[in-house]
């Protein structure tokens, strides 16, 4: 399962940054998420090859 990623020091360089910066700053972790989530998603089909659901 996915691990929840620390958000503090985000929140800290957000709140002394520009707005460009800001936007640079969420387009990156947004482009991050995303990655992982594809990962993840790619995981689980993956493992529904090996392992099919019995029904």
């Amino acid at each position: 399962m996915l691990k929840r990623r620390r958000t503090q020091r985000l929140k800290r360089n957000v709140i002394y940054s520009t707005a460009t910066r800001r936007r640079v700053m969420l387009r990156k972790l947004h482009k991050k998420i995303i990655w992982r989530r594809r990962m993840f998603a790619m995981q689980q089909m993956v493992e529904s090859e090996i392992f099919p659901a019995t029904n």
